[in-house]
């Protein structure tokens, strides 16, 4: 785990990017809890921190696709991959992350291409 973001500086309903260990995460707060997920949609490798957070999903601000924050599904495309979540601890008054176990990049999926 590596500190990310103090947590005072991501209240309720919002979200925080930052990088841990070379990888762009973005951190939010939904109902008291913090989580972290891949700062870049599935779909286009948009970075996600200039979406919406409405409740626990996330809207992508490019085209739209939407994410459960707890888990990283896909809710609605044209995304149709998950982005990946990680485990967070909080610690004298930090968000730590860990990010040891992120995946390479999936190839995104803009339909067909010659």
């Amino acid at each position: 785990m590596k500190p990310a973001v103090a947590m005072a500086t991501v209240g309720e309903g919002e979200l925080a990017a930052c990088e841990v260990d070379g990888v762009k995460v973005l951190v939010c707060q939904v109902e008291g809890r913090f989580y972290a997920l891949h700062d870049q949609c599935s779909h286009a490798r948009q970075a996600l921190h200039g979406g919406t957070l409405s409740g626990h999903q996330l809207r992508c601000p490019l085209h739209g696709g939407r994410f459960d924050v707890r888990t990283g599904e896909c809710l609605g495309p044209p995304a149709s991959l998950p982005v990946q979540t990680f485990p967070v601890q909080l610690e004298r008054g930090k968000v730590h992350v860990d990010v040891s176990g992120v995946r390479a990049r999936q190839q995104p999926k803009f339909g067909p291409l010659n």
